[in-house]
């Protein structure tokens, strides 16, 4: 019995050898330096740069890639994605989505866009 391949929502960050995500194609995504998105997720540039797909990274990577998933989901297209976490929000205070990463708040960010699609009011 054949099993009919899952779909991957932007298969476009994730390594193809691994089959896991990876932290310079998220960051190339993103257009921002793979040095800013360490800081990110928390890891040593020097590490990240070394093995951008690592086990050990795929946890804070998803994180980030549930809430690109969602804005894929809702808006379609990059550059629309981009402008969006690069414009302020009210609900997050005036700051970007990605400033709330940077700041530590991308948890805050995943749970706007979720409420935002369940349709529950912030």
């Amino acid at each position: 019995m054949t099993t009919a391949p899952v779909s991957v929502r932007l298969p476009e960050l994730y390594d193809p050898a691994t089959g896991r995500l990876d932290a310079e194609r998220v960051a190339r995504y993103l257009s921002v330096p793979l040095s800013k998105l360490a800081a990110v997720l928390g890891r040593k540039y020097s590490t990240l740069h070394k093995t951008p797909a690592a086990p050990a990274v795929q946890p804070a990577l998803a994180s980030l890639k549930h809430t690109l998933d969602m804005l894929d989901e809702v808006l379609g297209d990059r550059a629309v994605i981009l402008a969006w976490l690069n414009s302020p929000h009210p609900d997050l205070g005036g700051r970007t989505p990605w400033e709330a990463f940077q700041q530590g708040y991308g948890d805050a960010v995943e749970h706007m866009l979720q409420n935002a699609l369940w349709g529950i009011p912030s």
